[in-house]
């Protein structure tokens, strides 16, 4: 009787000594961060006051658009047209509907878009940092936190009225509304991988269209409030959560595999905000600056040093140059050569 209440012991306390292993094992790879090959340096940007940069979109002609504010107080369109050397700022005035913060926007052809608090919807035809135009003025008090547009002349805008209530604004591309769709569920982000197919991502929920938004198709991705969604093509669109969780959908919205489980208890907690690639190279930008890279189309992940502590809420790569863009927290911008 006393052998087997040693051996019990003794299976006992290897048990805990394996889990103290791994669980430093775990905390050691989850801790080791892969160094920047090239400086990441902060752009130097008018001041505007207290806020943050939600959006940073650029085009081929080295024009950079950083979108953001003051959430109750003002709309910060930036516009550099030197890939970042100096920029101009404009504050849209709308007095009738409140000066409030921008969230996201898109590039799409000859138009620049962005949306807001109280569903704003501006566009720019002119790429002129000052000859933004407000289209809508308000909607209900949702926020809108994305927008996106497939080849044809539709696209989509979606927000969120807390956790419970979502709303995806079908538009034109002079972004008149054409239809509005209601959900249970909070939407953040929007991707179009073709003209008419587009992945919406939410709050615990995941929806899908291919008639350009005339109806939607709820998925069965679940358990994390999916922050961003970015789509390379029909096969291959990444989602990030705000509890760590990378995402990777694949065979035209059926297959699910979660790279990274943020429900897992042994996980960190980072807690992701944004997400964007460029052929093989792809960045994860979330809050208390934590960046995520891979050089290999997602196939592995690796959690960068720090070059700040704010909470960055934007990611972009320059379609045709080697660079890529950060924006946060405070009224942070930086940049660095893509491929660490």
């Amino acid at each position: 009787m006393g052998n087997t209440r040693k051996r019990c012991r003794s299976v006992v306390a290897i048990v805990k000594n394996t889990s103290l292993i791994l669980g430093l094992l775990l905390c050691f790879y989850a801790c080791k961060k892969k160094s920047w090959d090239t400086a990441v340096t902060q752009l130097t940007l008018p001041y505007v006051g207290e806020g943050m940069y939600n959006t940073v979109l650029v085009d081929s002609f080295d024009r950079v658009f950083i979108l953001g504010g003051d959430r109750f107080e003002r709309n910060d369109f930036l516009q550099s047209n030197d890939n970042g050397a100096t920029w101009q700022v404009f504050h849209y005035n709308a007095e009738l509907y409140s000066n409030k913060v921008l969230y996201a926007g898109t590039i799409r052809h000859n138009m620049v878009y962005a949306v807001g608090y109280d569903g704003k919807i501006f566009r720019n035809p002119d790429f002129r940092y000052d000859q933004w135009l407000l289209r809508q003025g308000d909607y209900f008090w949702y926020s809108y936190t994305g927008i996106a547009f497939g080849s044809d002349q539709n696209g989509c805008a979606v927000g969120h009225a807390g956790y419970d209530r979502g709303v995806i604004q079908r538009i034109d591309a002079e972004a008149h509304s054409l239809q509005v769709d209601s959900f249970p569920f909070a939407i953040n982000d929007i991707c179009f991988v073709d003209a008419a197919t587009a992945y919406a991502a939410g709050y615990g929920a995941l929806v899908k269209t291919v008639d350009s938004g005339k109806t939607w198709q709820q998925l069965s991705l679940t358990n994390d409030n999916y922050r961003a969604i970015y789509g390379i093509d029909k096969d291959n669109i990444w989602t990030v959560g705000y509890n760590g969780t990378i995402a990777h959908i694949t065979q035209n919205g059926t297959h699910f595999n979660k790279v990274k489980n943020g429900q897992n208890p042994l996980g960190n907690t980072d807690r992701y905000r944004d997400i964007a690639f460029k052929g093989a190279d792809g960045y994860i930008v979330g809050e208390k600056g934590v960046v995520m890279y891979t050089s290999n189309a997602g196939k592995s992940w690796s959690k960068m040093k720090k070059f700040t502590s704010e909470d960055l809420h934007g990611v972009a790569f320059h379609p045709t140059r080697n660079t890529v863009y950060f924006v946060g927290n405070h009224h942070v911008a930086f940049k660095t050569t893509v491929g660490n």
